[in-house]
Parts: C-alpha cells; structure tokens; sequence
C-alpha cells in the first residue's frame, strides 16, 4: 500500500512518534550495510536448517504464532494504534487480519501448492520420461514494508515466505519500527529457530542494502517512485522482486445500485484509516441520473465524521507525519484552483489533523484526480454511463483495485471485467487487501507481482524439475549419428503423430518405425 507522500529520512536514529502529539517514544539505530551483511549472512545458514524441516513442521510454528497473537491482541494492536495513529477499531481490525492470513498459510489446503508432483512426461516422443516438479524455497526473501498497514501487510508476506521454507529479513518502515518489531518477538514467541526471522530498523538506506547485499527475493511495498528504484536495482543484479506501488482506485456507481449502501460503503472505504490506504476508492465516478441524489447522501455521511487527535473517539485520526498533510493540502488546494467544490467537510478537528474533504466539479487534469492522493480526500464525478465511467477510470497510470455499486450482477461483471486493476469489488471496498485467500497487487505503475492467497504463496517459491529415464539402457533415436534415413524416419514421426488425416498417420506410422530400429554407432 502506497506510502507516496511520506518524506524521506536519512541514515542513522529511526524515530517512533505519536503521530497525534507528535511525541517520540521510541529510538533506533538505523541498520548499516555491514550490519545487513551480516543479518544475511546469518540468515542463510539458519535458513539451510529450516529448509529441511517439513512443511508440517514449519506450519506448526505459524499455528504457535497465531496462538499467540490471539493472546497478546489487546498489546499488539495498542502498539499499532501508538505508532500508526489509528483508531482502536481499526487498530484491532489489522490484528484480526493477520490471525487469518496465519490461519490460512498454515492450512493443509493451502500446503498443497508445497507438495512435490510426479508424473509422465507430455507428448508421445516423452513417453520415457518421468518428470518430477519440486517447489522450492528462494533461500533469504527482503520484506520492506510501510507504515500505513505495520502490521498486517508485513505479516502477510513473512507468514508465506517462512512457510516456504524461507528465512525472512524484515525491514520496517521508519516511522513504524515497533510494529515491525513485535513481529519478531511474536514469531519468537511461537518457537521460530533463531536468525530464520530478523527484524532490522532503518531508514531507506537499509532497505536498498537489502538489494545491495544479495537477498534472494525482494518484496516491496511503498511509493511508485521508489518502486521503480528498487525494481532497476533488482533488475541490475536479476533479484526477482514483488512491487505493490499503491493506486488511485476507481469506484464506479451505477443508476441501479443501492445509493445508501453505496454511500456508506464508499464513506468508509475512503477515510477508514485516515484515508491512508493502496485500496481505498479515491475517486467516485457516479452515472448522472443518480449523481445528485448520491452527492447528498454522501455529503451528509462526510459531515458527520469527526476527526481528530483522541483515538478513543475520532472516526479518524492524525496522517501518520505532518508532511502527509501539506501534500494533501496541496492537492485540495490545485483541485480548487481549478474550479472544484468543496461539498462537504467533517467535524472541525486539530490544527494538524486534515478533516475529511468532499469535492464535486473536479476538472479531469485536477492532481486529485491524476495523482495518488494518500488521505482523506474524495473527488466526485459525473459520468454518462457505464462505458463513460470505465473510460475515465482506466484513464490513470495507477490500476491496483476499483469498486463496482449496482444491483445487477451482469453489470457488474460486465463493468469488471472491462477495468484495468488487480481486482474488482462489487457492492464493497477495501476488504480485498486484507481477505487472506484472495491475490492481492496489482497493473500498470500499481506494481508488478502478487502477494496474499496461494499466489503469494508461490511468489515465495520456484520450481525445480527433475526429468529420469526410465528406460536408461536404450539409447534415444535422435542421437548421434545423423543421416538422411533419421531426417525422413523424424519427418515420418511428424507427420504420424500431426497430420489431420489417418490415412497418411498410419502410412508413416509405418515409415517412421526405423527410429526404434536404429543400430549403435
């Protein structure tokens, strides 16, 4: 999930600060590239150990972890909601999460993907040969992860890749150091062989020394700037790596949706967390025959949220550093300038907590329309029809997720299967980031690479094949030596096995019998 606006921090103390008072509580040494050396070092010969435990072993350890969590929630998610500035709702909202991707990751229909395969090769000239298919572990797999989901998304990449038969570096964001942190003691906790999971806080300079330094697999998680960074210096050393870039996702609301449900849906799709979320509908394209009505329903659920600095009561929070607002401000003022309107605010809140915004009569090349807009800020527009509203959806560099509100499920499936993203949710937002089984990433500068589900899984995985003879005392017809009777004897096999007409297969069925009649050289 896209962390676009947040400022960069340079090398050396990683600070955890209340974003509601802005308090430091918590300090860290920022990891140097010889520490992270040193991190893999160690983690390639844990991994070697771990690698060789069986896949039931390994998802014992993840079924302990759940255990635990379930029993330290109420500290976890406190530490979620010091650190990321959320609401306790919310806060244990990623806590739940998480206990069902652990859930999910250790189950046996999951660990199926794991399993070796054997099986006779395809093809009559394989017949042979027998192909066994191993999926096998990267060795040590480089998680950096963001602020905006500490918790959950991190967990939902280590969970898979350790499983795997992974070892795992973590590296957090800066300005959530401690969530990250818990993870490791969590995963302590449940019995995880020392070094197989490391933790190490940092600035981004850590994060690039995980590249640097050789990990076997990056996933990354963040801006599409420095997506990109990390993608050209993957590229350079050919590390596979996993983007997940963030978006400016499409809800799309038809004539014949349910304009309350759709209200309150989008309402908390959009400023849940702050409006700091990759899935989040950020822009509302709504079909003309119902915009006004939509508009006033969605206005009056704007004005009745309350932001502010108590988590105990405000539907929203603080953005996670005072830089995310000025950013946000600067694109609500662009969208402004530009001729917008402003169709409702929320509750009046602190100096620096950004009240959520409504915005009606945006232009197309308003920036909160062509930009990721990383808060609680909502542009609504007026569309045609379905194809009007696909166009002007797809018309972004972003394609991570979008929202379809109707009643008619053709429609729906119709509108999805037109729209240029990762995944479709219809009559609902956001949840499909945190549903355990579902693929979650991404098209376009969204990212490339899946994580969550069984295709998160295999992300942490690749395949290794092994072909055996099972014949190993006759020699193969195409062989040394070559000559114009194996050329016409290979033709005749062509043809027998290709050719649409049986009378001439069965003719060179008869021809091609000198390849299994060929003497020894």
């Amino acid at each position: 999930m896209s962390t676009a606006a947040a400022p960069d921090v340079a090398s050396g103390a990683v600070e955890s600060r209340d974003p509601a008072t802005g308090e430091v509580w918590s300090r860290h040494e920022s990891a140097t590239s010889t520490q992270v050396a040193d991190a893999l070092a160690r983690a390639r010969r844990a991994q070697r150990g771990w690698q060789l435990r069986t896949v039931g072993e390994r998802a014992a350890i993840l079924r302990r972890f759940h255990r635990v969590l379930f029993e330290r929630r109420a500290e976890v998610a406190a530490l979620i909601g010091r650190e990321n500035g959320k609401p306790p709702v919310e806060a244990l909202s990623e806590v739940m999460v998480t206990l069902d991707f652990a859930r999910f990751y250790a189950a046996r229909r999951t660990l199926r993907v794991l399993r070796p395969e054997s099986r006779t090769a395809a093809g009559p000239p394989m017949w042979r040969k027998r192909v066994l298919i191993r999926e096998e572990p990267f060795g040590v797999i480089g998680v950096i992860s963001p602020w905006n989901y500490p918790f959950m998304l991190p967990a939902a990449i280590v969970l898979p890749a350790l499983v795997a038969g992974n070892a795992v570096i973590l590296k957090p964001s800066e300005f959530t150091t401690e969530t990250g942190l818990v993870i490791d003691r969590l995963f302590d906790a449940a019995g995880l062989p020392p070094d197989v999971l490391q933790v190490l806080p940092g600035a981004r300079t850590a994060g690039a020394a995980l590249v640097e330094q050789g990990c076997d697999k990056i996933f990354f998680t963040g801006s599409e700037a420095t997506g990109r960074k990390v993608a050209t210096e993957c590229g350079a050393r050919l590390i596979p790596c996993v983007l997940e870039l963030g978006g400016s996702d499409a809800a799309i609301v038809l004539d014949d949706a349910d304009l309350e449900r759709a209200a309150e849906g989008l309402v908390w799709g959009r400023f849940s967390n702050s409006g700091q979320t990759c899935v989040a509908p950020k822009r509302v394209f709504v079909e003309e025959r119902v915009y006004e009505r939509f508009s006033a329903l969605l206005a009056e659920r704007v004005r009745r949220l309350n932001a502010g600095v108590d988590r105990s009561a405000a539907d929203l929070g603080p953005l996670i550093r005072p830089a995310q607002t000025d950013r946000l401000r600067a694109q609500l003022d662009d969208a402004l300038a530009r001729g917008a309107h402003v169709a409702a605010r929320g509750a009046p809140a602190a100096d620096h907590v950004f009240a959520p915004v409504l915005l009606t009569d945006v232009t197309p090349d308003a920036r909160v329309l062509r930009e990721e807009t990383f808060g609680p800020l909502l542009p609504l527009v007026r569309v045609r029809d379905d194809d009007d509203a696909v166009a002007r959806a797809n018309d972004s560099p972003y394609g991570l997720s979008a929202s379809v509100w109707t009643v008619s499920r053709r429609r729906a499936l119709a509108v999805a299967a037109r729209l240029e993203t990762g995944s479709v949710v219809v009559n609902d937002s956001v949840i499909v980031a945190g549903m355990s089984d579902v693929p979650h990433g991404g098209v376009k500068a969204s990212g490339a690479g899946r994580a969550h589900g069984v295709a998160g899984l295999r992300e942490c995985v690749r395949s290794k094949a092994v072909v055996l003879e099972r014949l190993p005392r006759l020699r193969q017809v195409w062989w040394y030596p070559y000559g114009p009777a194996l050329r016409e004897a290979l033709d005749a096999a062509i043809v027998a096995l290709h050719d649409r007409g049986w009378v001439r297969r069965a003719r060179a069925l008869w021809r091609a019998r000198g390849l299994v009649r060929r003497p020894r050289p």
